[in-house]
């Protein structure tokens, strides 16, 4: 929701809450537990952060913050990123895809996608009621249509689809708390952190699934012996943990939209859950035994785990990661902590816009039917500027993942802790120097 500025006069700086964008520093003291966005911005106290609030902002958020400007005296502002050529370059090329248009939605697009997973709940509850002995095929529909729920309120949360914040936030409510069950405040701050610094250790909760599974050496030492135990079979046990993904992500967010203060919209998100239980649980009742319920459950929430789950993990989790410290700029960090995947011909719509994560990540706002033309772009910058850009297949990119957590898991069986990660350590990497060497010799 575009809101106006709550202040008419600059505020007094305070040394522990400026921020800086385009060299100017503004105090967030008082704003960022009013942020849509979350307190996200608290990670970048004292730092440059002109590219990741050119990333997610447009002009309504410009005005407020002017009303942020903080007096002098304050100190010096950081090095801004945007001096680096790589960070002008990617700059260049988001005003270049605005001035095309690519920033602007194809709402009918969308409406589709909208029909698609509307029409996947009403042929579960056809089955069912017409047909219960055939249960198995309602399941894989309701399944189906809460991966493709997730990706649809996903555009619609990032406000790509439409310019006013107000639509974007009630059909997200919609699509992620009526149909997919989940609290979506408790997705925006989860995710709109991971889209700030992904793959960063201790920040980006999309790559800790600690005391289960472990992307990185350094997540071993806080782990007691059980979870050494854990991450040291990961390769086994990666497969069920990711298929009980929903209902632990169902559980968490059910209990952020009742336990956390000031939670905006609290009614609507906790009507939103509760109508989704409603509607499930009541499709289950309209089979007839005990037996086929429990099956109708185990089948429909295990598969949405899974078909989710397995999108996000060749997304990341195979790429380097970062100490805070130590991450790069913001926009070669989304280069290099994200991979691209090669969806066979005909099912990108399987990815929800996801196959291409590095274009979604340096522009986040973008309609993903738009990825596509923007994408040979951002691939031949990266050549230009020495910076990775990974593509593999979903299959590659899967056993990608598997090296990973089979490094990691012998790492935790030898009693390892601190041993950082390989920078060029996968296929992946591998491939992507292939590709960065061909875009090279294409741009000479």
């Amino acid at each position: 929701m575009d809101l106006a500025p709550r202040m008419a006069e600059p505020t007094s700086p305070h040394p522990d809450h400026l921020v800086y964008i385009d060299g100017e520093a503004f105090d967030v003291s008082r704003w960022a537990k009013r942020h849509p966005g979350g307190e996200i911005l608290l990670r970048f106290l004292g730092k440059d952060a002109t590219a990741v609030f050119a990333a997610f902002h447009g002009a309504p958020a410009r005005r407020i913050l002017r009303g942020l400007l903080a007096k002098a005296p304050h100190a010096p502002a950081p090095q801004p990123e945007s001096a680096t050529a790589f960070e002008r370059a990617v700059a260049q090329l988001r005003d270049k895809a605005d001035a095309e248009g690519l920033f602007v939605a194809s709402r009918p697009w969308f409406y589709r996608k909208a029909a698609l997973i509307l029409g996947l709940v009403a042929l579960a509850f056809g089955v069912v009621m017409v047909w219960p002995e055939a249960w198995v095929v309602g399941a894989l529909a309701v399944a189906l249509a809460w991966q493709q729920a997730g990706w649809l309120s996903h555009d619609f949360l990032h406000h790509s689809v439409f310019e006013r914040r107000l639509p974007g936030d009630l059909a997200g409510l919609v699509f992620g708390g009526l149909i997919l069950g989940f609290s979506v405040d408790w997705w925006k701050r989860k995710h709109n952190t991971h889209h700030a610094l992904p793959n960063v250790l201790g920040v980006d909760e999309d790559i800790d699934a600690m005391p289960l599974l472990a992307f990185d050496e350094r997540d071993l030492q806080r782990a007691s012996p059980l979870s050494r135990a854990l991450v040291g079979v990961q390769t086994v046990t990666a497969l069920p943990i990711v298929a009980f993904a929903r209902l632990n992500w169902c559980v968490r967010s059910a209990l952020w939209a009742v336990r956390t203060q000031q939670l905006p919209r609290r009614g609507l998100e906790l009507g939103a859950i509760g109508l989704h239980h409603a509607w499930s649980l009541g499709l289950l009742a309209l089979l007839p035994t005990w037996g086929d319920r429990l099956g109708f459950f185990l089948v429909s929430q295990l598969l949405a785990g899974l078909l989710t789950g397995s999108v996000f993990l060749v997304g990341h989790n195979a790429r380097p990661i970062y100490a805070h410290a130590e991450s790069p700029g913001f926009s070669e960090l989304q280069c290099r902590a994200s991979q691209n995947v090669a969806a066979p011909l005909g099912a990108r719509w399987f990815f929800g816009g996801l196959d291409y994560q590095i274009e979604h990540h340096l522009f986040p706002t973008m309609p993903r039917h738009h990825h596509a033309r923007i994408a040979p772009e951002v691939r031949a910058l990266c050549a230009q500027h020495g910076v990775a850009y990974v593509q593999r297949g979903f299959l590659a990119s899967l056993g990608d993942v598997w090296r990973v957590l089979a490094r990691v898991g012998r790492a935790a069986r030898r009693g390892e802790q601190l041993k950082p990660r390989p920078q060029v350590a996968s296929p992946g990497e591998s491939q992507g120097r292939g590709l960065l060497q061909q875009d090279r010799d294409r741009v000479a």
